[in-house]
């Protein structure tokens, strides 16, 4: 039976206007229904309505004289499965969590072999692939067919374990930064004059910095700093691994040091010694100034 409704109504858009080309659109039936009985075939699991599948399809289709040809080239069994856990449906994800992940983790292995860096990748890309934000559909819409799934997602981890570890970076080098050594020692009585002639600049400082970070990055340090939730409690609540909680929790404490700098940099005009001085024992009382901050915030 052909699929309904007709082909036109999802095709002809992505085609080009030649009334020969128009014509050829009845010959594509049995093509498209060759198609769909494959990507059933291989996932006969998966309940997808046919017609939310054939626009999704035909909205990936590059413009082309020969649609025919297109649509064989598409690897469409791999879009059929896509499609499907776009629209949410958990059969399908569990599909891509058993035959798709366990590859990615093996991609990632070999850019960073560190325990938690397949787990952490993994966790962050399943977020991503399969979670709307801010109004946009989950990134496994970004997926076109053209090639096969598993190659597009280890291309995807293997960009997002490179991100991972030029942040660690990054952040491994504002942590020494802030933790150079002073060019006043330590005990110096002007040291001690210049930290309690500041001290008000540094609250505010840190107080704007904090602000500054997105919602859930501060309601994941309160949670964990002022209301003692472990990780895997905090990972519940937000159903992710406590690996990405460990991340999010970093990346808050390193974009509030770097912050803080920023905005002493600016309004102090200190030597870079005297920044670093200042900021010297910040990193190692940063949870305590932070708790206190959002606890008064409650």
């Amino acid at each position: 039976m052909p699929p309904h409704p007709p082909l036109a109504r999802f095709l002809a858009p992505h085609l080009r206007s030649e009334a020969r080309t128009y014509a050829e659109l009845p010959s594509l039936e049995p093509v498209l229904t060759e198609l769909l009985a494959s990507a059933r075939g291989a996932w006969p699991q998966v309940r997808l309505d046919e017609a939310v599948f054939l626009r999704h399809l035909a909205e990936r289709l590059p413009p082309s004289a020969d649609p025919e040809r297109t649509l064989r080239a598409v690897h469409v069994s791999d879009l059929f499965l896509a499609c499907a856990c776009v629209q949410g449906d958990t059969v399908a994800q569990g599909l891509l969590e058993t035959h798709f992940l366990p590859k990615v983790a093996a991609a990632v292995a070999r850019v960073d072999a560190s325990a938690d860096a397949a787990s952490e990748v993994c966790q962050s890309l399943r977020e991503k692939l399969l979670t709307s934000e801010g109004g946009r559909p989950p990134r496994m819409a970004d997926y076109q067919g053209q090639g096969p799934l598993a190659a597009w997602l280890r291309a995807a981890a293997v960009r997002m374990a490179l991100n991972l570890r030029r942040s660690a970076r990054r952040q491994a080098r504002a942590e020494e930064e802030a933790l150079a050594d002073a060019t006043l020692p330590e005990g110096d009585p002007e040291l001690e004059h210049l930290r309690q002639r500041h001290r008000a600049d540094f609250q505010a400082a840190l107080a704007e910095a904090l602000a500054a970070l997105p919602s859930r990055e501060r309601t994941v340090l309160r949670l964990h700093l002022v209301e003692g939730l472990a990780l895997e409690r905090i990972g519940t609540l937000y159903r992710t691994h406590k690996s990405t909680v460990s991340r999010w929790l970093a990346r808050a404490r390193e974009e509030v040091l770097a912050g803080t700098r920023a905005r002493l940099a600016e309004r102090l005009r200190l030597s870079s010694g005297e920044l670093n001085s200042l900021l010297r024992d910040v990193p190692a009382q940063l949870d305590e100034s932070l708790s206190a901050l959002l606890a008064s915030a409650k």
